[in-house]
């Protein structure tokens, strides 16, 4: 794998949206993510049909170089190239929004999350740090995971699931959509993608590159079910998303 130092993977690199244009009609949502998951999430909120109602306020990042997004037990084991680790905070520099990649508990990303981000809502998609309550409670429309697991929830928490699923025979995966709780990968289910069949001899790597081109529309439908004013409560949330979705 190339390991040259690359200038947006930097501790704990801030870069600020120079044009700092965000309307306040939108929903302010805060993107935690990395690789195929981070760049789907992101695709779908800055074009298509929830760009008009959402601003990307921030991205928090993976930098495999830091212990602290627990490289050594994730898909960053497996083979992989430089450009997958900067997947995400290239697309986000791009579209001029500002990425940190450093410790998210911490003073320096505290200010910035509560100061400047103020996220109405987040969205985690492949992201290595656990999330303190600090910031999982903050958002009003909550703070979500998309994580990959069996149909039933919850299921296949942890590090490294599509192992887990492999080790165990299975031949189909889903995203699960589940609200960020002090329980890794245990929070409330929210909503189911369709099935995804595991090929065999998989790793998580290859999986994510299966997985993620076809979650567009899922992506969509969730965030536009959190986002809906005439929800009155978390239940309800789960409740349509059993109907949208399928059970």
């Amino acid at each position: 794998m190339n390991s040259m130092p690359h200038p947006f993977l930097s501790g704990d690199l801030q870069l600020r949206n120079p044009r700092n244009l965000i309307s306040n009609s939108k929903v302010r949502v805060a993107v935690f993510g990395s690789f195929m998951g981070g760049c789907h999430v992101l695709r779908e909120l800055l074009f298509g049909s929830l760009a008009g109602r959402v601003s990307v306020v921030g991205v928090a990042t993976d930098d495999p170089s830091q212990p602290f997004t627990h490289p050594t037990v994730r898909l960053w084991k497996y083979p992989h190239t430089r450009n997958d680790e900067l997947m995400v905070p290239t697309f986000a520099t791009e579209h001029e929004i500002p990425v940190f990649t450093g410790r998210i508990n911490s003073p320096e990303f505290h200010e910035l999350f509560f100061d400047e981000w103020k996220p109405a809502l987040c969205l985690m998609a492949t992201f290595g740090q656990k999330i303190p309550r600090s910031l999982f409670d903050h958002p009003r429309l909550v703070f979500y995971n998309f994580h990959h697991s069996g149909p039933t929830w919850p299921s296949y928490p942890g590090p490294d699931p599509i192992a887990a699923m492999v080790r165990d025979g299975r031949t189909h995966l889903v995203l699960t959509v589940h609200r960020v709780s002090d329980e890794i990968d245990g929070g409330e289910f929210v909503a189911r993608s369709h099935s995804v069949a595991i090929p065999a001899g998989v790793n998580a790597i290859d999986m994510h590159r299966i997985t993620w081109p076809q979650m567009g529309a899922f992506i969509r439908r969730t965030v536009e079910l959190v986002m809906r004013d005439d929800v009155p409560n978390r239940q309800s949330i789960q409740e349509l998303a059993l109907l949208e979705f399928g059970a």
